[in-house]
């Protein structure tokens, strides 16, 4: 193998670059992967891309990844050379040929699975900590705003929960054509739809302030006979908020990342153990089961739009003013 490696960097001004690095050591608790695909996530890749344009600091883009293990650290357990699997983790599971990752940032794929299916685990389990932070239950009719990456793997996650899934996107190409949902148009008045949700999903990047009232006008006010109906902010949303009588019982929830454990270095290494709230897992048991769902769900695999990509196109695409199409974008780093 090569002692080197190339990372998808954001360098300031200069816009994303494939800066060329060499390898470090492989530490005791890590499994170092042969990259085929890394992912890209365009709402949190948009989001730190601006903030790097102000400071001018270099930040490595990339938190996804499916590949084949090379080699492992004396210490690791579960996987082996040979291994295919997912691997996440902010700055770690980075858009390179090799990475590096902390064994508990890793799981092996389940044999049904292509890698480029399993690598929707790794953002999924955003979904599945979602989806448990809301304590979503069986036939419950929910609705997912925005669907984004995350957006569609909450609503294939929640459907696996046996949820009645409807789904809003202001952009009408980023729901796929075929898959078992029903669409709300968010502009239009609740008319009929007015309390029929017992859970709201919000799954975007923006401000809603405008759209706070209609969203409590379509959640139900009993709940749904075990708990009140909830409001899960699974994205970066703001809004100008009055709190007051008026506006009936809910819950407002805030989901944080993928599952418990996550971003602690220590964790991540397997040098110590974090307590789950009840109803709550840590970050690589939500990665397993996500796993899980896409293997259940493989007939909404076959209907998510995709794209493979080199990694020329993906430059073009992070320093283009598009950016990412809707969708699930996939960066190919060597043939499998």
């Amino acid at each position: 193998m090569s002692s080197s490696r190339y990372t998808l960097t954001a360098c300031g001004a200069d816009g994303v670059i494939a800066v060329h690095e060499p390898l470090a050591a492989l530490a005791a608790t890590e499994v170092q992967v042969a990259v085929e695909y890394s992912m890209v996530s365009p709402g949190t890749e948009r989001h730190y891309l601006q903030q790097v344009r102000e400071t001018g600091e270099h930040l490595p883009l990339g938190y996804c990844a499916a590949g084949v293990v090379s080699a492992v650290g004396p210490e690791v357990e579960g996987v082996q050379p040979g291994d295919r699997v997912v691997a996440m983790g902010w700055k770690i599971a980075t858009h390179s040929n090799w990475i590096q990752v902390p064994q508990r940032l890793v799981c092996k794929v389940p044999p049904p699975l292509t890698q480029d299916q399993a690598i929707l685990a790794t953002l999924g389990a955003t979904a599945v900590h979602a989806v448990d932070r809301a304590q979503l239950q069986a036939g419950e009719q929910i609705l997912v705003v925005g669907m984004g990456l995350v957006g569609k793997m909450l609503s294939l996650v929640a459907a696996c929960h046996g949820a009645r899934i409807w789904v809003a996107d202001l952009n009408p190409a980023a729901i796929d054509p075929g898959l078992p949902v029903q669409v709300l148009d968010l502009l239009a008045e609740p008319g009929a739809m007015a309390g029929q949700f017992t859970r709201i999903f919000l799954c975007i990047d923006a401000d809603i302030s405008a759209l706070f009232p209609r969203l409590l006008a379509l959640l139900n006010p009993q709940g749904n006979g075990a708990g009140r109906s909830r409001l899960v902010n699974v994205g970066r949303v703001s809004l100008t908020l009055e709190l007051s009588p008026q506006m009936g019982n809910i819950d407002i929830i805030n989901v944080s990342r993928c599952g418990n454990g996550y971003r602690d270095d220590a964790y991540h290494h397997g040098r110590k153990s974090v307590q789950c709230p009840a109803g709550e897992a840590t970050v690589e048991r939500n990665i397993a089961r996500c796993l899980d769902y896409l293997v259940a769900g493989k007939d909404w695999l076959e209907h998510l739009q995709r794209v493979e990509m080199d990694l020329g196109q993906a430059l073009a695409h992070y320093n283009g003013a598009a950016f990412f199409a809707p969708g699930i974008n996939l960066i190919k780093h060597r043939e499998a």
